[in-house]
C-alpha cells in the first residue's frame, strides 16, 4: 500500500511530466495564432498606404467670336450656306491632348484624354470619342469637338428660336495659332499640323483656327427670311472633355440677313 508521502511526491512529478508534453502543443498553437489573422484569414503585415493619385492641370477651352462671314448663294445641287471662320483656344494653364488607339472590336480609333500633373506626369483621363478621317480635309478628326447654331432673336437680342445647327462638327486639334504668348509654355507649338491619329491637342495660349472655306464651315439657312440673328460657336457640346469649366464655351455674334448677303451687327 502505497504512503500519503509517496502519493504527494509522486503526482507533481506526473504534472510536471504532463506540462512538458503539451508544451511544445501550447508552442505551436501560439504560432499558428500569430499566423492567423483576427477572423481566421491569413495575418498580413500592415502596409503603407499609397501615395494619393497626382492631381491633373486641366486645359480650359474658349471660342473666339465667328469672323469672316459670307453666305454661298444656294443652286440646283446645294443649299444656301452661312460661311465663318472658328477658333477654338486653350485659356487654361492645362495642355489639351488627346491619343487614339484601334478598338480591336470596331475597328475605329478610340480617343481618349491624356492629362498632366503639375510636375508632368500623365493622368490618364476618360474616353472623348473617336478619330474619323475626313476625305475633304484629308486628315483625321476629333468627332462632336464643336457644335453651330443659328438662332432668331428678340428686340433685345436675347435668343428666341434655334432655326439652323451644324452638330457634332470634327476638328483635328493642333496649335496652329498663338493667341497669349504668357500662358504658352513655349513660343514652339507643342502639336503640330499633321493630324495623326496618335496625339492631337492644344498648348495652354494657342488656339486650332478653322477657315470659312473649309467643309462644315456653315449653317444651312435655306428658305430663312432676311433679319436679325445670332451665330453661336460652342466647342466641347457635350463636355467629355475635362477642363477647368465649362462656362466660356461658347461665342456668339449678332448678324443681319439681307438676301445672298450678312452683316456683322454690334451687340445690344
Amino acid at each position: 500500500m502505497t504512503s500519503r508521502n509517496a502519493q504527494a511526491t509522486a503526482r507533481p512529478t506526473a504534472e510536471r511530466s504532463l506540462f512538458h508534453l503539451a508544451r511544445p502543443t501550447l508552442v505551436r498553437l501560439g504560432l499558428a495564432a500569430a499566423l492567423v489573422g483576427p477572423f481566421g484569414g491569413p495575418g498580413v503585415a500592415a502596409q503603407p498606404a499609397a501615395p494619393p493619385a497626382p492631381l491633373p492641370v486641366l486645359p480650359d477651352l474658349r471660342v473666339l467670336p465667328p469672323s469672316s462671314l459670307y453666305i454661298v448663294a444656294a443652286s440646283d445641287t446645294s443649299e444656301r450656306r452661312l460661311k465663318f471662320t472658328t477658333t477654338i483656344w486653350n485659356a487654361g494653364p492645362g495642355l489639351l491632348e488627346v491619343r487614339g488607339a484601334e478598338d480591336p472590336a470596331t475597328g475605329e480609333l478610340t480617343v481618349r484624354q491624356v492629362l498632366y500633373s503639375a510636375d508632368g506626369r500623365e493622368v490618364p483621363g476618360d474616353a472623348v470619342g473617336t478619330f474619323d478621317f475626313e476625305h475633304r480635309h484629308g486628315h483625321l478628326h476629333l468627332s462632336g469637338f464643336a457644335r453651330y447654331e443659328l438662332w432668331t432673336v428678340a428686340p433685345d437680342d436675347a435668343l428666341v428660336e434655334l432655326v439652323a445647327v451644324n452638330e457634332k462638327v470634327g476638328f483635328c486639334l493642333m496649335d496652329n495659332v498663338l493667341l497669349d504668348r504668357e500662358l504658352a509654355v513655349s513660343a514652339e507649338p507643342r502639336y503640330p499640323i499633321d493630324c495623326e491619329g496618335d496625339v492631337q491637342g492644344i498648348s495652354p495660349g494657342y488656339g486650332d483656327v478653322y477657315a470659312a472655306q473649309l467643309y462644315e464651315q456653315d449653317v444651312v439657312v435655306t428658305g430663312l427670311p432676311d433679319g436679325r440673328y445670332a451665330l453661336v460657336n460652342v466647342a466641347n457640346p457635350e463636355g467629355v472633355i475635362s477642363e477647368a469649366t465649362l462656362e466660356n464655351n461658347r461665342s456668339v455674334v449678332y448678324l443681319v440677313l439681307e438676301g445672298d448677303s450678312v452683316r456683322v451687327v454690334d451687340a445690344p
